[in-house]
């Protein structure tokens, strides 16, 4: 896909990026790199650090982890985004991601074409920190 079907998927597609107009999108997309992932593929390992901010193209991964109540997993569809955590604190991630479909595709922003969005827009840091604490406060227990 062009530089410009990613810049307008970023625009529409992904709620937390909304906010940017699309001149400002079209400085990070031609960094972006893509992956496509069969199921049961592993995305990201519990405990790496993400070197990327990734958006699911296609297709839908689910995300699994422990807290101290036990075992819980998320399950992420196109639009949803993770890796922020781990960029924005320099953290390791807390879940495993793999996909769940054939033909997963997932949009990978490096990190420093992270960092110019957070400097673009403030308000892109506040707004991932609520999101993933919401997604964190309502895991649904593994199965």
């Amino acid at each position: 896909m062009s530089q410009f079907g990613d810049t307008i998927f970023l625009k529409t597609q992904v709620d937390v990026l909304s906010f940017f107009n699309e001149d400002q999108l079209r400085r990070v997309t031609p960094d972006i790199e893509r992956s496509s992932y069969d199921a049961g593929q592993v995305v990201m390992l519990k405990g790496e650090i993400s070197a990327h901010f990734y958006i699911i193209k296609a297709g839908k991964v689910v995300a699994a982890g422990k807290t101290k109540e036990g075992p819980f997993s998320t399950e992420l569809a196109k639009g949803d985004f993770f890796g922020e955590i781990s960029l924005i604190d320099n953290a390791v991630m807390d879940t495993t991601v793999k996909a769940l479909e054939a033909g997963t595709e997932i949009l990978m922003i490096p990190s420093q074409s992270f960092q110019k969005l957070l400097e673009m827009q403030p308000l892109l840091k506040k707004t991932l920190l609520d999101k993933a604490a919401a997604r964190k406060a309502a895991p649904k227990p593994a199965a």
